[in-house]
């Protein structure tokens, strides 16, 4: 199966699946071994029981077994990009491991963040470990792997003239949204309103988590919202305001501030957005080939019945 940079890197910079030392007991049966540097079943289990903690039992003997295969070969590559990390010396200092661990708590919060890292590690110095690795290994790619070639004009230009399914787009509007409990309290309301007095209405009256930006529901598509919501929406022309709709969430009034038609995005609109996709392409072909050079030079050996 042939995996890409994202692949190995999902799972070792998310800290799914890098616990490959430190474990204690356990079967030390070798199911693996990079030069002189082994993964033991052990290590494995705790490796699957990570990646798959609930959902591991419900998958098919087949199904299960590509799993298995597949996680292997990504902690084999993890024990390839430590080694030369270790030959060229890369390190991640204290200082750049707890800037990657304050961000890490800022996008989960605190307190669920240290639940779920101690149910899964242990404790948080153990799972720090895990993540200086990881950072280890972003730096080992970087450096050795090199600059990919840039993408050029002509190369964003020819992928947006042969995908133009991927650049079209649907209708989309933009509508702001009250919710009150009562049909009585949303009629009295939608008698005073206007689109001027919208937003702020919302934000006095309306019960949803919305009203702090006066009831904005952005941009949207069909499909994107309930059918109650669109049908009322999509109706409207600019500046409208919808009559009290009932659903199961309440009684609700729309204000339909925009609309943007739908049709094929222009290469301007989308240029950005192919360069990349183009530019992440070229990192994962260059990713793979110095990989596939790395696992040629190394000496591997591999017992999958054991699996």
């Amino acid at each position: 199966m042939r995996k890409k940079k994202a692949d190995i890197l999902r799972l070792i910079f998310t800290g799914a699946v890098v616990l490959l030392t430190g474990c204690s007991g356990g079967d030390n049966k070798t199911i693996a071994k990079i030069g002189e540097t082994a993964i033991t079943r052990a290590e494995f289990q705790e490796s699957l029981k990570r990646l798959m903690p609930q959902q591991g039992h419900a998958a098919g003997k087949e199904d299960l077994l590509e799993i298995k295969k597949d996680l292997l070969n990504q902690l084999i590559e993890e024990k390839l990009l430590l080694a030369e990390a270790q030959k060229a010396s890369i390190t991640v200092s204290d200082e750049e491991l707890s800037g990657e661990v304050e961000s890490m708590k800022k996008e989960f919060g605190d307190q669920s963040f240290n639940d779920t890292i101690v149910e899964r590690y242990g404790n948080l110095e153990r799972w720090k470990e895990e993540i200086r690795k990881k950072l280890i290994i972003r730096k080992t790619v970087a450096r050795l792997v090199g600059e990919q070639s840039p993408v050029t004009e002509n190369e964003a230009k020819e992928y947006y003239g042969a995908h133009p399914e991927e650049f079209t787009s649907a209708e989309r509007v933009r509508a702001r949204m009250i919710v009150v409990a009562s049909e009585e309290q949303a009629r009295n309301i939608r008698k005073g309103l206007t689109a001027a007095n919208f937003a702020e209405t919302a934000r006095k009256v309306s019960m949803s988590p919305d009203r702090e930006n006066g009831g904005d529901l952005g941009f949207f598509s069909r499909g994107g919202m309930p059918a109650a919501f669109e049908d009322a929406v999509f109706k409207l022309n600019p500046g409208g305001i919808s009559q009290v709709i009932k659903t199961e969430y309440g009684f609700h009034i729309f204000l339909l501030e925009g609309k943007k038609k739908g049709g094929k995005l222009s290469f301007g609109e989308v240029r950005g957005r192919i360069v990349e996709r183009l530019r992440s392409e070229k990192e994962d072909s260059e990713f793979r080939d110095w990989m596939i050079s790395l696992k040629k030079k190394a000496r591997i050996e591999v017992r999958e019945d054991t699996l």
